[in-house]
């Protein structure tokens, strides 16, 4: 089987890599929303070595910076999984007073609702993007 999160160079674009994780644009479902994957296959924290670790929270908290520093959003959400990709992976989610499910976990719409337009993209801004790119590629 073919792990998409190993594979990422094909399927993310990257903004942002140290020695043992990638970050990636994620959901356009949600405005800014970054996914940080590590680049070895492992399916569960406790597989990881201390360095590999302290490589995912260096990412998170450089990506979530630069996020913060470009969409100044009320809150970051912050998750880790590895249930439905099984690749070890976080989320960040910026999140505002105004989205619809404020205080509630991110929800993210199935195949099928975003098929029928159920859910709308909320896209970042083209220079937004380049914003955060830039503070990530040129300032670490």
């Amino acid at each position: 089987m073919k792990c998409k999160f190993c594979e990422w160079q094909k399927n993310f674009k990257k903004i942002y890599e140290n020695r043992h994780c990638v970050a990636v644009w994620g959901s356009p479902y949600v405005r800014g929303h970054v996914k940080v994957i590590l680049k070895r296959h492992a399916e569960n924290l406790t597989e990881l070595s201390v360095e590999e670790a302290d490589s995912l929270m260096d990412a998170w908290i450089k990506v979530g910076k630069a996020i913060e520093s470009v969409l100044h959003p009320d809150i970051m959400n912050w998750q880790i999984n590895c249930n439905w990709t099984r690749h070890i992976h976080g989320h960040i989610y910026p999140r505002w007073r105004t989205d619809p499910d404020w205080g509630e976990p991110i929800h993210l719409p199935t195949r099928v609702q975003a098929d029928n337009k159920e859910y709308h993209p909320k896209p970042l801004s083209h220079e937004d993007m380049l914003k955060i790119e830039d503070l990530l590629f040129h300032k670490n």
